[in-house]
């Protein structure tokens, strides 16, 4: 990911203060990067301390600033991260040796990984995921530990088909994010959303759910359709989910639908509890 949030309490104007010396009688100038910035309001010395627009310091450094409303927040969007990456691919792979679950047997010609800001600390996380078989794969985490060395926080044998660290949720302080995973089998195949965070370095799903599945067994062919949406205006952040199913025999082609299809959708509704979604 290349984007980190932060929040300031407050208002559009309510902004960086900086100990100063300079006297009131005097203009107060915005340098950034070496430019000028006209602010339609101006630095001003209140206390002892020059305030600054945030927003046009925020957006001069090349970030997008956002008011919420809801949240009564200064949303700040920084496209800055950590450059070059902190660690080579062959260290990594070193790590997941060394650390991981499976040791040796990892196929690391399919390893490829990422940087993401996942909590609200100041260092950068690096996510990794090997993409094995149609159905097999790795899913990474690694954080630096208190010495500021990189170790293995986080593994799951997913099969990582497409990660979202643009797409962030905010519930209850947490960021949640968004992966799919692919699994299955002879005949079989399911794409599954996971919504999840990490909290004081440890790794937390909060939901998942099946996107699509798709079976043929004994020449009958089935298919489950799902979605979601989370309602952040709702008081406990509930997510709204539908699955949709469809069933019906083949023709010998496996191709071509013989007979009546049954058709079905069922909807269930989560609330967050403070750690995890649960069915209301």
């Amino acid at each position: 990911m290349k984007r980190k949030w932060s929040i300031v309490a407050g208002t559009l104007i309510l902004l960086v203060a900086m100990a100063t010396t300079a006297f009131a009688d005097k203009p107060i100038k915005l340098i950034v990067n070496g430019y000028e910035i006209k602010p339609d309001i101006p630095p001003q010395l209140i206390n002892g301390r020059t305030m600054v627009p945030v927003r046009w310091a925020a957006e001069a450094l090349g970030a997008d600033v956002q008011w919420d409303e809801r949240a009564g927040a200064v949303r700040i969007n920084s496209s800055q991260c950590p450059s070059p990456k902190p660690l080579s691919k062959e260290q990594i792979e070193s790590i997941i040796r060394s650390q991981g679950k499976h040791k040796d047997s990892y196929y690391l010609d399919g390893l490829s990984y990422d940087l993401a800001n996942l909590d609200d600390d100041a260092d950068w996380e690096i996510v990794a995921k090997i993409d094995g078989t149609v159905h097999l794969g790795n899913f990474f985490i690694l954080d630096k530990d208190p010495g500021g060395d990189y170790k293995l926080a986080a593994e799951q044998d997913w099969k990582v088909e497409h990660w979202y660290f643009d797409d962030l949720i905010e519930v209850d302080g947490k960021k949640l994010f968004k992966l799919v995973t692919r699994t299955g089998g002879t005949g079989v195949d399911v794409f599954t959303v996971h919504l999840w965070y990490v909290e004081q370095g440890d790794f937390k799903e909060a939901w998942r759910g099946t996107i699509l599945e798709r079976s043929v067994f004994a020449e009958t062919y089935f298919k489950k359709i799902g979605g979601y949406q989370v309602d952040l205006h709702s008081e406990n952040r509930r997510i709204f989910v539908w699955e949709t199913t469809q069933q019906y025999k083949l023709e010998q082609d496996g191709v071509t639908p013989k007979g009546d299809i049954k058709t079905s959708t069922t909807t269930t509704i989560y609330s967050f509890n403070g750690t995890v979604f649960v069915p209301d």
